[in-house]
């Protein structure tokens, strides 16, 4: 990966296959696989353990749901939805340059100017974005 292609986010897709596309600065990379494996694979491909990261980051953050992933400096993911939830969403904290309330849903700009909307609420996004900034600042 360039310093130009930075992750933004890992996105869940619904159908006949289980299928994870992580959206980048420049591209799109689609995963054959379920989220969790990705989110797996991705962590092994940076020398981390899935659930080290996880057991980490509830201890330091003293929370139990929506736990951020440390990966890198550049790189933490943190959750939108539940585990059980069809569609899901790991977005990169350090990537985010602001958020804007749009009902009952919220949109998240990215660093190049690209957006998502997301069916969360606006204080619950921001919540788990501060969480995982504080995360990356203490782990580093």
């Amino acid at each position: 990966m360039t310093p130009i292609a930075k992750l933004l986010y890992f996105k869940s897709v619904i159908g006949p296959e289980n299928l994870t596309i992580s959206q980048f600065t420049t591209h799109q990379f689609t995963y054959p696989s379920t989220i969790n494996n990705t989110l797996h694979y991705f962590l092994e491909t940076h020398q981390k353990s899935y659930t080290l990261q996880i057991k980490q980051a509830r201890q330091i953050l003293k929370i139990r749901k929506f736990v951020p992933i440390y990966v890198k400096k550049d790189i933490i993911l943190f959750p939108l939805k539940t585990q059980r939830a069809p569609i899901q969403y790991y977005i990169n904290a350090h990537m985010i340059t602001g958020l804007k309330s749009q009902g009952p849903q919220t949109i998240i700009f990215f660093e190049n100017g690209f957006h998502i909307t997301i069916d969360s609420s606006y204080m619950f996004i921001y919540k788990k974005w501060q969480e995982s900034l504080t995360l990356s600042r203490l782990l580093q």
